[in-house]
């Protein structure tokens, strides 16, 4: 008679390599949440200005065009000399072709322009930034570009006008000059003028 075995049939033996593939498939997890959280923060972040701006393709490098340097005599009873240079930030190359082909008309212009000025038409730098907007429409004359209207202030309200009351002293003292505004920015031609050299002897 056979005699059976008192122990437990074997098991199937298990495949080489079972825990190795267990592990991987958990890392592959891990790796698959990590990856569809960044997922998540790129796409999520789609309506934000900030990230909006981040993206926003850089604008285009200013253009220049550098006149050759003007020396002039300055207008009054004493002699002075101004030389000054010039570069002018354009809107486009479209631009700079134009002032090439009017350049002598541009060149007249600014040196009429210049030598009408005293010396304290100059002094402060007000009076230079006035000159820059003053050159930038003599420029922009010849191409056909009329300068900007810059908007007038508002009148004085009349002494009785229920809606502007001025007291006692106010109508006293004598009136106030508007102060001017900044003058607007053309969008076309050459928008700014840009002094590099400035010598008054």
């Amino acid at each position: 008679m056979a005699k059976q075995s008192d122990t437990q049939p074997d098991a199937p033996p298990q495949k080489p390599g079972g825990k190795k593939r267990l592990l991987i498939g958990a890392v592959a997890a891990v790796l698959l949440a990590v990856g569809g959280g960044g997922a998540w923060l790129v796409i999520g972040h789609k309506g934000d200005p900030h990230a909006a701006k981040a993206k926003a393709k850089p604008s285009a490098p200013p253009l220049f065009l550098t006149l050759e340097p003007f020396v002039v005599n300055l207008a009054g009873d004493v002699q002075h000399f101004l030389q000054v240079g010039i570069d002018l930030r354009v809107a486009d190359s479209s631009v700079s072709e134009q002032v090439k082909a009017h350049l002598p008309e541009i060149r007249n212009g600014v040196l009429l322009l210049l030598s009408s000025k005293k010396v304290e038409d100059l002094a402060s730098v007000e009076q230079k930034n006035r000159l820059r907007e003053e050159i930038r429409d003599a420029v922009n004359r010849p191409l056909g570009i009329q300068p900007p209207v810059p908007r007038q202030p508002d009148a004085m309200a009349p002494a009785g006008d229920p809606a502007h009351p001025v007291s006692e002293a106010q109508a006293a003292e004598p009136p106030r000059p508007a102060e001017p505004e900044a003058a607007p920015q053309p969008d076309s031609g050459v928008l700014e003028v840009l002094l590099t050299s400035f010598v008054i002897q």
